[in-house]
C-alpha cells in the first residue's frame, strides 16, 4: 500500500458495532427508454459452507489463485513485513480443506528462503506452474514451483525486478510462462528511492511523485528462471494512487496487458493498457504502445477503498469496479458506495453506472471475475451502518458482511447481495486510503474473487470474529455452489453438508509436509469422521473419527512428539465488542502418555514480527467428558459444557465453519504458555483437516452403525485401560 513505511501492518483500533436488521430485496430493473424491454434480474447465487483456509497463519489480505484442470485452489497472506513471512496455503480437493503447501518450513509457514511478509501475490498458468510474489519494500522475492508447491527449489530470488524501492504487485499470466508464454507483473515503483531515472508517458518530473505506476515481464530473455526474474520495467503512468490488479487477453490484432488504477488525487480511474509484444534484445521491457485512458473522473468524490479492481471476459470486454464517496481523502461527507463501467472496445470508451446494493450504505474492497460476455460477479464487504465520521469507512462503526451481486447483461441488472459469508465477518471500522488509512485494518486492504470451472464464484476472504480481532483474522474461503454461473449455465457445486457430521477424503492423509517433503501418513491421527451434537441443553459433545488409535506413540515423520485432535467453530456475536468468538475442543496426548481434553478460545503468538493463530485451551475436561476407543477405527468423543465455550450475545445456536484437524507439537502442550488477553499458545504443525460444517442443534446428527470396540477412558488426565465390550452407536456414545 501507499506511505507502507509510515504504517503498522495492523492496526489496533477496536470498534463497537451495533448489529442492524438487513432487508434485501430484489433489486428492481434500472429505467430505460420508452419501447426497450428490460431484461429480468438474475436469480442469487447460492453458497457452500465457508472454510476455514487458515487453521494456521492468518487471513489479512488473502490473495486467490484456482487451478480448475487440478481440482487446485491456493491462497496467500502476509503475516506482516516484519516477520519476513507469507503463508501460502492449497487445497487439493476443490477448496473443501486447505494446508500448507509443502514448500513451507512447519510451524512458523515460511515457504522460500528470501525476506518478505509484505505484500504477496499468486499465479497459476496453463501449465499448472505456480508463482509467488513476496514485497520486501526494497524488492521482490519471487518464485515458481512445478509441482503444486511442494518445491520450490533454485527457482527462487531474492531481488526478482531490477528496480529498487517497490510496492503491491499483481500477476497476470499469457499461456504456459515455461513454454514460450510471459509472466506479466504490475506494480509499483516508489519514486524517491529509485537510482534509475524516471521517465513518465506525459513528460512531467517524477522526483516529487510517490507512485509510479510499472509493468515488467519475465521471462526475459533465454536462459532467465520463467516467472522468476523480471525485466527492466515499462512505465506505464506517474499520475498514479495505488494501482489495482493487471489482466490480460489475447486479440485478434495481438495481446495486451491492462492494469486499472486511481489516479494521484483519488478523484479519477483509468485503465492502463500495453501491447505485449515479449522480450527482445531492441525492447527488453517486452511491451510497446502503452496508453492511459480515462473511465471516470469526479471532482468532488474520493475513490481509494481500497483498490480499483477489473477483469476481462472470455470475448476481450473490459469490466471495472471502484469504491466512491462524496468529499476528499480524509475528509468523507457521505457513504461510500460502488460505480462498475464496461468497455467493448479495449478501454477506448467507457460506461458507468452505479452498483445496486439495497441496504448497504457503506462498502469497501469489492473485486469481481467476469466469464462470458455481459456475465460479472462482483463480491465485496458491505455494512447497513451509514457513514460517521469524516475518514468514511475508516470512521464508520459497523458488523461488515461478504455480499456478492451478479450481473448476466452487462450491467443492466443485477442480483440481489447474496451474503456469502453466512454471516457478518468483522466489527469495527475499515481501513481505506480514502478514509485516510486511519480505521481497523485487520482484514487487510481487500479480499479476491476468481471464476472457477463451471463459472461458479470462488472468493477468499478473511474472518475476524474472535478474542484477537484487531491483529488475527482466520483466513477464509467459500465457493458458489447454485444458481446462474458467469459461464452461462447453472452452477452444480457440492452442497452445505447436512447431519452435523463431515467424513474427510481422501483417505491416508495426515501428512507432516514441510520444508518440501510430504512425509508418510500418520495413521492415529488421520481423521475420517468428525461429528458434533448437544445431547442435553448444558453440553456440546465432539466426535472424532481416527483410522487407528491402538497406540498414540508419535510415529516417524509426524513432525513433533505431541498429537493433537481437534475441532474449531465460530459464534459470531451481537454485543460482542470483538464480533465473537473462535472456539475449539481438542485432546491431547504428550510422548504417548494418557491424554488429557481442553476447551478454549483461539489466542495468537508472534512470529518474528507477525502473528499467526495458536489454540491453546483453558478448561481441563476430565473423567467421562474425555474418552476414546484404543481401536481401528478409534474415536475420540469429547463433552464440554456450554458455558465453557458460550458467547454472550450469540446470533443463534448455530455453531458455524465447524472444522476438524489433527496437529503435532515439536515438544510441550498446546495450552503453554496460557491465553493472556487472546496471547499464548505456541505454533503447531498441521496434518489432516476435515471438510467444514455447521452445527445446527436442533437437527439430528447423522451417525452411522459402529461396531463393538474396547473403551479406553481418561479421568483426571490418568488412562485407565478398560477392557469394556460396550456396543457403540457410530460416533455418539449410548
Amino acid at each position: 500500500m501507499t506511505d507502507r513505511s509510515a504504517m503498522l501492518r495492523r492496526g489496533l483500533c477496536v470498534g463497537v458495532g451495533v448489529a442492524v436488521a438487513l432487508s434485501l430485496a430484489p433489486q428492481p430493473p434500472r429505467a430505460v427508454a420508452a419501447g426497450l424491454t428490460v431484461a429480468t434480474p438474475p436469480a442469487t447465487p447460492g453458497f457452500a459452507t465457508p472454510v476455514a483456509s487458515g487453521i494456521q497463519g492468518n487471513g489479512f489480505e488473502q490473495d486467490l489463485r484456482l487451478d480448475p484442470q487440478r481440482n487446485a485452489v491456493y491462497t496467500s497472506a502476509p503475516q506482516s513485513l516484519s516477520s519476513t513471512i507469507s503463508d501460502i496455503w492449497r487445497s487439493l480437493d476443490g477448496g473443501q480443506t486447505f494446508k500448507w503447501i509443502p514448500a513451507s518450513v512447519q510451524p512458523a509457514g515460511k515457504p522460500v528462503s528470501c525476506v518478505g511478509g509484505g505484500d504477496s501475490e499468486l499465479a497459476v498458468d496453463s501449465g499448472g506452474s505456480l508463482y509467488f510474489n513476496d514485497l520486501t519494500l526494497a524488492n521482490f522475492s519471487t518464485a515458481r514451483s512445478d509441482d503444486q508447491g511442494t518445491t520450490f527449489g533454485a527457482n527462487t530470488s531474492c531481488n526478482g525486478v531490477p528496480d529498487v524501492g517497490v510496492d503491491r504487485q499483481w500477476y497476470a499470466t499469457d499461456g504456459n510462462v515455461r513454454s514460450g508464454g510471459f509472466l506479466n507483473l504490475a506494480y509499483d515503483r516508489i519514486a524517491q528511492t529509485n537510482s534509475t531515472p524516471i521517465t513518465c508517458p506525459n513528460g512531467s518530473p517524477a522526483g516529487n511523485l510517490r507512485n509510479v505506476l510499472v509493468l515488467a515481464q519475465s521471462p526475459l530473455l533465454a536462459g532467465v528462471q520463467a516467472g522468476v526474474n523480471f525485466g527492466p520495467s515499462q512505465t506505464v503512468t506517474c499520475d498514479e494512487g495505488i494501482m489495482g490488479n493487471n489482466e490480460f487477453y489475447r486479440y485478434k490484432d495481438g495481446a495486451r496487458v491492462f492494469v486499472v488504477h486511481d489516479n494521484a488525487a483519488f478523484n479519477s480511474v483509468s485503465m492502463g493498457r500495453c501491447d505485449e509484444v515479449g522480450a527482445s534484445v531492441t525492447n527488453p521491457t517486452g511491451y510497446v504502445n502503452c496508453q492511459d485512458k480515462l473511465i471516470s473522473s469526479f471532482p468532488g468524490s474520493v475513490t481509494g477503498g481500497s483498490f480499483a479492481t477489473m477483469s476481462v471476459d472470455r470475448k476481450g470486454n473490459l469490466y471495472a469496479v471502484w469504491e466512491q464517496a462524496p468529499g476528499a481523502r480524509g475528509a468523507i461527507t457521505g457513504d461510500t458506495s460502488l460505480r462498475f463501467a464496461t468497455s467493448s472496445d479495449e478501454g477506448n470508451t467507457w460506461a458507468v453506472s452505479s452498483l445496486p446494493t439495497p441496504g448497504l450504505l457503506n462498502n469497501v474492497f469489492a473485486w469481481l471475475a467476469a466469464g462470458d460476455a455481459g456475465k460479472v460477479d462482483v463480491a465485496w464487504y458491505g455494512t447497513p451502518q451509514g457513514h460517521q465520521g469524516t475518514a468514511g469507512p475508516d470512521s464508520t462503526t459497523g458488523d461488515w458482511s461478504l455480499f456478492l451481486s451478479q450481473t448476466l447483461d452487462n450491467g443492466a441488472t443485477w442480483s440481489a447481495p447474496a451474503v456469502a459469508s453466512e454471516h457478518f465477518i468483522h466489527r469495527g471500522t475499515i481501513n481505506t486510503v480514502m478514509g485516510g488509512q486511519r480505521g481497523d485494518r485487520t482484514l487487510g486492504d481487500f479480499l479476491q474473487i476468481r471464476a472457477g470451472a463451471q463459472g461458479e464464484a470462488n472468493i477468499s476472504y478473511a474472518d475476524s470474529n474472535n478474542i484477537d480481532e484487531p491483529s488475527t483474522p482466520q483466513a477464509m474461503f467459500v465457493r458458489q455452489n447454485s444458481g446462474p454461473g458467469v459461464f452461462g449455465t447453472p452452477v452444480a457445486g457440492t452442497p452445505a453438508l447436512t447431519g452435523n457430521c463431515a467424513s474427510d477424503q481422501p483417505p491416508s492423509d495426515a501428512t507432516f509436509d514441510s520444508g518440501g517433503v510430504v512425509g508418510p501418513n500418520q495413521p492415529n491421527l488421520d481423521l475420517q469422521r468428525v461429528c458434533m451434537s448437544q445431547p442435553d441443553a448444558g453440553h456440546y459433545k465432539v466426535q472424532m473419527q481416527v483410522a487407528d488409535l491402538t497406540s498414540l506413540t508419535p510415529g516417524t515423520g509426524a513432525g513433533g512428539t505431541t498429537l493433537i485432535w481437534q475441532t474449531q467453530w465460530h459464534v459470531p456475536s451481537s454485543s460482542d465488542p470483538n464480533g465473537g468468538a473462535l472456539f475449539m475442543v481438542y485432546m491431547e496426548s504428550v510422548s504417548g502418555q494418557p491424554p488429557t481434553c481442553w476447551a478454549g478460545q483461539n489466542a495468537t503468538t508472534l512470529v518474528g514480527g507477525g502473528v499467526a493463530l495458536t489454540y491453546p485451551g483453558s478448561t481441563r475436561l476430565t473423567g467421562a467428558a474425555c474418552t476414546y476407543t484404543a481401536a481401528a477405527p478409534g474415536i475420540i468423543t469429547i463433552t464440554v459444557p456450554t458455558s465453557a465455550v458460550s458467547e454472550p450475545g450469540a446470533i443463534g445456536s448455530t455453531l458455524y465453519t465447524v472444522t476438524g484437524s489433527s496437529q503435532t507439537l515439536p515438544t510441550g502442550n498446546a495450552e503453554t504458555p496460557p491465553s493472556f488477553g487472546g496471547i499464548g499458545g505456541q505454533l503447531f504443525n498441521l496434518l489432516d483437516v476435515v471438510p467444514s460444517f455447521d452445527f445446527n442443534p436442533s437437527a439430528p446428527t447423522d451417525v452411522p452403525e459402529s461396531p463393538w470396540v474396547p473403551l479406553l477412558l481418561t479421568v483426571g488426565g490418568v488412562g485407565a485401560a478398560l477392557t469394556v465390550r460396550r456396543k457403540r452407536r457410530g460416533l455418539a456414545a449410548q
